[in-house]
């Protein structure tokens, strides 16, 4: 392996490569080797700083490695004296999160503006000093050491609120640490993640100080692979956090694009607030109030309101996991406990039913129009719970011949056949699966193949 030129570099850095990288070093740790490649590219690239704080992780792990001790020589400066060089800095505790996120962030966001404005305070009095001994008698060394000083662009940046030209992005930490503090804050393990994603997406973007030519999607490639490493070395109950994390940053600062750009009351799905912001795995943005408003609207069905297309497991169980949509827990144990209180006997109607309305044919559809009054005349004798259920429980059921989804109950499409709002075949192709639901739910067995009574439970 051969040893860099502590010089900077002009090539452009593979970060692919470097992103393979720090994978490895991730996965199997201490990985010399990989490290010993990433200083090798950090050099390159002419990321100095980046290569002289790999080399100082590589000096703890390999000190009598020929190639790290030269790196040290080279990239890593020398202790001013010899007392300093005995006096082992103290370690610094990983970054926590305070407890209170929402004083925390009012606070940094006062800090930040009082810094900007002692900043441009600053700025005039520099600038007119400056001006002053352009054309007073100020001694020489001293104007040019101020004419030559790099304090006046750096304070410049500030006054505009360019910190990144300014406060230059380390490299990502071990996903090791990263993921022990998540377990350390359960609670605030989102944030932790996103935290890192910031991070990591900033030392991308500006990696020496100077802005690269990495893309959102280069970015975004990195971090997928950053939630990998993360929820490998997380427990169970943590595992969706860094998914959680990527899914807010890629909204926030990768301006990703989704299938709808309005929320259902017309707003901008950019300006969805982080609390309230969830994206299903169909690639729709949500405002969670609103939605689960329109699922509570439709009994806790768990449709999604604009493509009418159910919504998967996954996203059911994130949905009445957030805070926003605990509450539709209890509506989708509300609709499981009516699928189950719709007895055989019943079901039998609604296949007799259902097969009926199919296979008329006739002009004036009088056998569809007796069956329908025949089961009218059925439901209206059963016990309230189970006319509750025929009239509250929404079946999963789509058209045969359209693949639309069908968005109503059993007792309401009786309802809407009886007064020729929908037509016979289409109420009975959904009686036919919703006849199918049911006994897969109950976990009754088919009807036989030949006629003959069947027992009543």
């Amino acid at each position: 392996m051969t040893t860099p030129a502590a010089t900077s570099g002009s090539g452009n850095p593979d970060m692919s490569f470097i992103n393979e990288l720090y994978e490895e070093i991730s996965r199997n740790p201490p990985a010399i080797e990989a490290r010993k490649l990433l200083v090798e590219q950090f050099a390159a690239a002419g990321w100095l700083e980046a290569a002289g704080d790999a080399v100082k992780e590589l000096k703890q792990l390999a000190p009598d490695d020929p190639d790290v001790k030269t790196w040290v020589l080279t990239f890593c400066k020398p202790e001013r004296t010899s007392q300093a060089a005995a006096t082992k800095a103290p370690v610094q505790p990983a970054a926590t999160l305070p407890d209170d996120l929402d004083s925390a962030r009012e606070e940094l966001a006062q800090g930040y503006k009082a810094l900007r404005n002692r900043a441009k305070t600053l700025l005039v009095e520099m600038l007119h000093l400056h001006s002053l001994q352009n054309h007073k008698g100020i001694p020489g060394s001293y104007k040019t050491e101020l004419s030559s000083s790099k304090h006046i662009p750096d304070i410049t940046a500030i006054v505009e609120g360019r910190m990144n030209t300014v406060v230059r992005a380390r490299p990502p930490g071990n996903v090791r640490i990263v993921a022990k503090t998540m377990q350390a804050k359960p609670d605030q393990a989102v944030e932790i993640a996103l935290a890192d994603f910031e991070n990591t997406a900033r030392w991308l973007r500006a990696p020496n100080g100077k802005p690269s030519s990495i893309d959102n999607d280069s970015v975004r490639e990195t971090l997928v692979k950053r939630v990998r490493n993360l929820t490998t070395a997380l427990p169970e109950k943590l595992r969706e956090c860094p998914e959680t994390a990527l899914m807010h940053f890629e909204h926030e600062a990768l301006q990703r694009t989704y299938v709808n750009d309005e929320t259902m009351l017309g707003d901008r799905t950019s300006d969805i607030p982080r609390a309230k912001f969830w994206v299903t795995e169909d690639g729709y943005a949500w405002d969670m109030e609103e939605l689960a408003q329109a699922i509570t609207s439709n009994s806790g069905v768990m449709r999604n309101p604009l493509s009418r297309q159910m919504f998967t497991p996954k996203d059911i169980r994130a949905i009445v996991q957030h805070p926003t949509g605990r509450q539709l827990a209890a509506l989708q144990i509300e609709q499981n406990q009516m699928s189950k209180g719709v007895r055989p006997q019943t079901i039998e109607h609604l296949e007799k039913l259902s097969a009926t309305l199919l296979a008329d044919q006739s002009s004036d559809q009088l056998p569809s129009r007796h069956a329908i009054d025949e089961f009218m005349a059925y439901c209206a004798t059963l016990p309230e719970v189970e006319q509750t259920a025929l009239n509250g429980l929404r079946c999963p059921a789509k058209d045969s011949h359209t693949g639309q989804p069908y968005d109503t109950t059993i007792g309401e499409a009786v309802r809407d056949a009886k007064g020729n709002l929908v037509c016979f075949h289409k109420t009975g192709d959904f009686i036919k699966q919703a006849a199918q639901h049911l006994r897969q739910n109950i976990g009754a067995p088919p009807p036989p193949a030949r006629g003959g009574d069947c027992v009543v439970m």
